[in-house]
């Protein structure tokens, strides 16, 4: 990126991305930490029989708290997406970046008996979390190895799945209340809205202009008589309509107009990918206490080892950033398809171990967990911007997770056919999963077939486009 006065140095630029996604970013994602803590308080114990739980009531309560927020964490993608493309990073960075520091705020006041604002504080935090990720994901852009630069940012991201689990740890450790410690973690929150408001620029960070590239792929086809009987260059050919008035250019893929990019076959095939990969993940975050000894499941670990497997899993979650660096090599260095297929297998072993109910084997699952979870929100970023560029990433974005929020409310259904049908069992579900993600493994499948296509035919990824005159 050539250096200029609006650009400041990129490794400032890239600190300040990571602190912002740390401090709030994937908060929530924490939300197994959160339950212990406030279950420990007693949080909606009136709704117990005996008046302290756990109790059915209260564990469906908290599970459809998670259930809204976490689809209000995918579907609000596409309203900060928006305000990312309309308004910049500054703006974008600044505005989510306050709404989870008012969320955290929520937390740390809320009383289920006197001041019940946990929903709304979980939705916030939930629901500009990840538009703070987005805001700062084009600093990558600064970079060469972009997809490992992505992958840092995507990282600090996924670590602050573990604020929560320290907030529990300090409240049972020290025995500090919840509120002191909610409300001084809204400092810390407050000092992002410092790199939000100063480093982030108005525009997205560019490494080269937008219309280079498709100019150069203009003037290579344009000045290549060979190449006539070629799709590229017969559509690079200007060719003017007598009855529509339409003129026919090729562009690359990643400047083609808006709607062009979502009727994309990689926007589609991603779009699918997604949607499934975020349903299963959310799914088990929910569901994970009561696959451990509540709710009627098989008890894997026995009721007086619960928390503490539940601690193991908040432990094991952002350990997953340590495998960033290797798929965000490979997705820069070797191969993009060979980076899918990595991601979709963790996904693919995770769905077989969940098939063995054994203490090992429940750990061996959550590696696999943590592992595909970190590589598939990569994957996600490095896939839009890699077919699909820069230029309507927020939007893309905020589609991509807007549908997968909206399959994502879907969970109460499984989880009240469990309670009803299946007597607590999981099993069944866990043949579901293991079936859907092995039908996942179609899209490195395509993304291969479309590498070796393009090789072969030494084709630039682009597409055809009628502009009206």
């Amino acid at each position: 990126c050539p250096a200029n006065s609006d650009t400041p140095n990129k490794w400032v630029a890239l600190a300040s991305s990571c602190y912002m996604c740390l401090v709030a970013g994937g908060i929530m994602y924490g939300w197994p930490s959160l339950l212990l803590l406030l279950q420990s308080e007693d949080q909606f114990a009136e709704l117990c029989p005996t008046g302290k739980g756990p109790c059915g009531a209260q564990e469906a309560l908290y599970h459809w708290i998670w259930t809204v927020s976490s689809s209000v964490c995918l579907a609000s993608s596409l309203v900060t997406g928006l305000l990312l493309d309309a308004l910049g990073p500054r703006v974008a960075a600044t505005v989510c970046t306050a709404g989870v520091l008012l969320g955290c705020a929520l937390i740390a006041l809320h009383e289920s008996s006197s001041f019940n604002v946990l929903l709304p504080g979980m939705i916030l935090i939930s629901g500009f979390g990840p538009g703070v990720q987005n805001a700062c994901v084009h600093t990558s852009n600064l970079f060469s190895r972009r997809s490992t630069a992505s992958s840092m940012i995507i990282g600090a991201f996924n670590l602050s799945y573990a604020i929560f689990l320290l907030i529990e740890l300090m409240a049972r450790m020290l025995d500090t209340p919840r509120r002191t410690l909610m409300l001084s973690y809204c400092v810390v929150v407050a000092a992002a809205l410092v790199p939000a408001m100063l480093i982030m620029p108005d525009k997205p960070f560019s490494g080269k202009k937008k219309s280079s590239a498709t100019e150069t792929l203009l003037a290579r086809e344009q000045s290549s008589p060979g190449m006539q009987s070629s799709p590229q260059a017969a559509a690079a050919t200007l060719a003017v309509g007598r009855t529509r008035k339409t003129v026919l250019m090729t562009v690359l893929l990643s400047e083609a107009p808006l709607h062009h990019q979502v009727l994309s076959s990689p926007f589609i095939a991603l779009l699918i990918w997604t949607t499934v990969a975020m349903f299963w993940m959310n799914f088990y975050i929910g569901t994970v206490a009561s696959r451990m000894g509540h709710g009627g499941s098989v008890e894997i670990v026995g009721e007086h080892l619960r928390n503490e497997y539940i601690e193991l899993f908040n432990l094991i979650s952002p350990a997953g950033v340590l495998f960033l660096p290797v798929i965000g090599h490979i997705f820069d260095r070797v191969s993009f398809s060979l980076g899918l297929l990595v991601t979709t297998g963790m996904g693919l072993l995770f769905a077989i171990l969940l098939l063995f109910p054994a203490r090992w084997t429940l750990v061996c699952a959550w590696v696999a967990y943590t592992i595909f979870r970190n590589c598939a929100f990569a994957s996600l970023f490095s896939a839009l911007t890699h077919y699909l560029g820069f230029q309507n990433l927020g939007v893309l974005v905020g589609l991509t997770l807007l549908v997968s929020g909206a399959v994502s409310m879907c969970q109460p259904l499984i989880i009240k056919l469990i309670a009803l049908d299946l007597n607590g069992m999981y099993t069944y579900v866990n043949y579901a999963q293991l079936g859907s993600m092995l039908c996942l493994l179609f899209f490195p499948a395509w993304a291969f077939l479309r590498e070796k296509r393009m090789k072969h035919a030494e084709s630039t990824d682009s597409i055809t486009i009628a502009v009206s005159t």
